[in-house]
C-alpha cells in the first residue's frame, strides 16, 4: 500500500494572546498524521491552507511530544492543539503541539456494506478530502488545492479475503459530472509485481489507498460522483459525491 499524503480541513480557532500580534492560537483541525521516520520530522499536511500567526500553509509540523500519537499515524484524525510561531524551524514558521486527538471520518464519506454469507463479509468505504473546494480562487489564482480519493476495505469474515487479480490491474477509478451524467476521467492503479497479485485482507484487517484527483477529473463549477473498485471484482465497487465551487 502507498503512503496516504496527508490532508487536513480547519475546523476553528480561538486567539488565546492578542495584543499587538498573536503569541500564540489554539485550533482544531481535522486530517492525516504523517510521520517521516528518516528526518523525525512530523507534519500535517493540508488541502486547503491553514491561515494562522500570518502563516497560510498547507502543511503543519507537529511539535513538542509527537510521538504521543504515533498510534494515529496515516489516520484520519480530529487534533486540538496550540499553534505557535517558531521563525529558525524556516518555512512554515509554526508548530502544532497536540494536546488531544481522536479517530474520525472524513466528511461526505460512503459506506457499503457487501455480505455473501460465509464466504465473504465486508465493509467497503469512499472519500474525497476535501469533498467541496475550488482549483482557483476569486482572483482566479490557483488555490494549490491537492484533494485525494480514499478507497478503503475492512474484512468482517473471520477468516482471511484472498485477492486473486488476472493481471497487474489493481484499482479503477472514474469521475462523471452529476448535470448531465457525462464520464470526464478514468485512471487504474497498478499492483507492483506479478506477486503481488496474491494477497490476503486478514480477519478485521483494512486495506487503505489513494488516488489523487487531478483537475482534468473535475474541471468545472459543479456535483461530481467518483466510483472506485478492485478492477477484476464487482463486490467491492462504490461511489461519493464531491463538489466543485
Amino acid at each position: 500500500m502507498r503512503t496516504i499524503a496527508a490532508f487536513v480541513v480547519l475546523v476553528a480557532s480561538t486567539t488565546l494572546a492578542s495584543a499587538q500580534q498573536a503569541v500564540d492560537t489554539v485550533v482544531t483541525v481535522q486530517g492525516f498524521l504523517q510521520e517521516d521516520d528518516q528526518v523525525g520530522v512530523w507534519t500535517i499536511v493540508v488541502p486547503l491552507p491553514l491561515e494562522v500567526l500570518g502563516s497560510r500553509t498547507y502543511v503543519v509540523p507537529v511539535v513538542g511530544k509527537p510521538e504521543r500519537w504515533k498510534r494515529f499515524v496515516n489516520h484520519y484524525i480530529q487534533a486540538r492543539g496550540r499553534v505557535t510561531r517558531i521563525p529558525e524551524r524556516g518555512n512554515p514558521p509554526i508548530g502544532l503541539e497536540i494536546d488531544k486527538a481522536d479517530d474520525v471520518e472524513p466528511p461526505g464519506t460512503r459506506h457499503v456494506a457487501v455480505d455473501h454469507g460465509t464466504s465473504l463479509r465486508a465493509d467497503v468505504a469512499l472519500s474525497v478530502i476535501p469533498n467541496r473546494f475550488a482549483w482557483r480562487d476569486t482572483d482566479g489564482q490557483d488555490t494549490g488545492v491537492n484533494p485525494i480519493v480514499l478507497y478503503s476495505i475492512v474484512n468482517r469474515r473471520s477468516t482471511p479475503i484472498y485477492f486473486f487479480l488476472p493481471n497487474n490491474d489493481f484499482l479503477c477509478v472514474t469521475t462523471r459530472y452529476k448535470g448531465d451524467n457525462t464520464k470526464l476521467w478514468d485512471s487504474t492503479t497498478k499492483v507492483a509485481n506479478p506477486d503481488a497479485r496474491r494477497f490476503a485482507l486478514q480477519r478485521a484487517g483494512i486495506f487503505r489507498d489513494q488516488i489523487h484527483l487531478p483537475v482534468d477529473a473535475a474541471p468545472r463549477h459543479g456535483r461530481y460522483a467518483v466510483q472506485v473498485g478492485v478492477c477484476a471484482l464487482d463486490d467491492f465497487d462504490i461511489s461519493a459525491e464531491f463538489e466543485i465551487q
